[in-house]
């Protein structure tokens, strides 16, 4: 049977429907779908300067959580090129010199390999083209025929893509966020030696959209301390440290199979016959064997006025084992004021760095640190930041992962 219950009080839980009682959709990322979009397109007139600046405006954080970002390019580019015969005639080579022809000139071909490139905090993309020209017989260097011009050629004729990206803090805040996009590229030669002078004048534009997908502010639970998932053979026991003065909450189990959609487990009223500061609650779920990979468990609070809080989500996969994945964390306390802890729902081991992010993208604090078969960082803010929205970036440098979490400094 599954039961949650406190320290000091039993209440048994009945089992739940095999089907779904309610699903609520979590303002997620995937496809923009349950996010709200902010577009913001800019037109980049032709020009042949080597690189350009793309700048667009900065989401506001105040408005809710930045989600995710996408952007959309339309790329075109006319290239003309050109290449200059420096050696004298072939007809001074012996007959047994493999560049030798009988008419004094030199035999080339060239390859022509221009690449765009698009750069910005998080994202980067290249699109290469090239193309061969000749073979084409060049005179000796100072006669009339010893240059030759190749295009105007459509080396990007109009194409089209979206490189979708994880949110980042450089992109939140005022003011503006640059973005870079240049070309670059020359002709090589594929025959006729490298006694030559090249170059390639490129002309480009394009139209480029920014897109900001949105959430509302998750808000946090009120009372919720210390929730944890820990894998006990093929169940899962969940717990978590509840605030008890005042509290009438009640809470809410809720599962996910994809971190986006949750349905309802159980739920629970706070234990009113609880002493001390806090009263301990746990719950213990059996998945189903043949259940998705991974599943994801978090706690919904409604206060007696009925404001509604979530705890953080942790995610343990099918195997039983806990995995500290992109959304497999605490960071508490959140407000913060002095110091803060980052903890993982399971042991770890490795090197980490840890930097407080301000909304413009800069680092305003870090620490790095070593783990070994511990769960826990924790980080003094000394000096204090002002008072405002920040980002913790926590990076496994030992398997290069990241994870990033909304942080308020009182």
């Amino acid at each position: 049977m599954k039961r949650v219950f406190t320290l000091t009080l039993a209440i048994c839980i009945g089992m739940m429907a095999s089907f779904p009682l309610s699903l609520m959709a979590q303002c997620t990322c995937a496809n923009g779908s349950a996010a709200t979009p902010i577009t913001n397109t800019l037109t980049l007139s032709p020009t042949n300067a080597s690189s350009a600046t793309l700048t667009f405006p900065k989401m506001d954080p105040s408005i809710g959580d930045l989600a995710c970002l996408s952007l959309a390019y339309n790329l075109s580019a006319s290239s003309i090129s050109g290449a200059r015969n420096l050696a004298p005639s072939t007809a001074l080579l012996p007959t047994s010199n493999p560049l030798y022809t009988p008419t004094g000139k030199t035999e080339y071909s060239f390859d022509l390999l221009t690449s765009a490139t698009i750069n910005g905090p998080g994202f980067s993309v290249v699109k290469p083209y090239h193309t061969y020209y000749g073979p084409d017989s060049l005179g000796a260097y100072g006669q009339p025929d010893d240059t030759i011009t190749y295009g105007p050629d459509n080396v990007l004729n109009g194409i089209s893509g979206t490189r979708n990206f994880g949110a980042n803090p450089a992109y939140l805040g005022s003011g503006s966020i640059s973005l870079s996009y240049s070309i670059s590229g020359g002709l090589t030669t594929t025959e006729g030696g490298l006694n030559y002078v090249q170059k390639v004048q490129t002309t480009y534009w394009g139209d480029f959209t920014l897109t900001y997908y949105w959430c509302p502010s998750t808000p946090l639970a009120i009372s919720i301390e210390d929730f944890t998932a820990t894998p006990q053979g093929h169940s899962i026991l969940l717990q978590w440290l509840a605030n008890i003065n005042p509290n009438n909450s009640i809470y809410e189990i809720q599962i996910s199979t994809d971190g986006k959609n949750f349905t309802s487990l159980t739920q629970t009223t706070a234990d009113p016959d609880a002493t001390g500061p806090t009263a301990k609650y746990q719950y213990q779920y059996n998945p189903d064997q043949t259940n998705v990979d991974k599943l994801y468990f978090r706690i919904r609070e409604t206060t007696a006025t009925g404001k509604i809080g979530y705890s953080q989500v942790l995610v343990v996969n099918k195997n039983g084992s806990a995995e500290a994945a992109f959304i497999s964390y605490q960071v508490y306390p959140n407000p913060v004021t002095n110091s803060l802890s980052f903890r993982f729902n399971s042991a770890q081991n490795g090197r980490f760095r840890l930097e407080l992010v301000n909304t413009a993208g800069q680092v305003v604090q870090q620490k790095a640190v070593t783990l070994a078969g511990t769960s826990e960082i924790g980080m003094d803010l000394n000096p204090r930041p002002v008072k405002g929205l920040y980002f913790l970036r926590t990076t496994d440098l030992t398997h290069d992962r990241q994870y990033t979490s909304k942080v308020y400094v009182n």
